[in-house]
């Protein structure tokens, strides 16, 4: 009764075939959208600054109460409000997504700037539009979570 079992036995073939091709599909997908360091993974100085500093989780539980905000981009911005490679070169800041500028733009984001927390939106010379470009950004790219206490923490 060989011919029973050819059936089953191609069944698992086509099952295995399957299984290995979607291992190798999810390898690939997983090498080409590991090069960016800056979505990958948050700045840890950034992080630990925000985290430590009372008045920023404070604003960071008020965003997540108040405007529903549960994640973020943390980068770093430069005093015109453009994304920078590296601290030298930039702010830290954190930016919470939104696909359009939050009706109250002082929630919008903060850079650390001379030591304490200071909204985007009030940085010399950034357009409102700025901001709201950089909230839509982080919708496509938040980097941490933001948690019910105010604090970032990993996706």
């Amino acid at each position: 009764m060989e011919p029973a079992h050819a059936p089953a036995r191609g069944r698992i073939a086509i099952a295995v075939g399957a299984a290995v091709l979607l291992v190798a599909i999810v390898a690939i997908v997983a090498v080409a959208g590991g090069g960016d360091e800056q979505t990958a993974g948050a700045p840890a100085e950034c992080v630990r600054a925000w985290n430590t500093d009372p008045a920023a989780v404070a604003f960071g539980r008020h965003n997540y109460t108040s405007h529903g905000y549960q994640g973020a981009l943390v980068t770093y911005l430069s005093e015109d409000a453009e994304e920078v490679d590296s601290a030298e070169l930039g702010l830290c800041a954190v930016i919470f997504p939104a696909q359009a500028l939050d009706s109250e733009p002082v929630a919008a984001g903060e850079v650390l700037k001379a030591g304490s927390w200071t909204p985007i939106s009030e940085l010399q010379g950034v357009e409102l539009t700025r901001v709201g470009e950089l909230q839509v950004t982080a919708a496509g790219a938040p980097n941490t979570r933001l948690a019910d206490t105010g604090e970032l923490a990993e996706l």
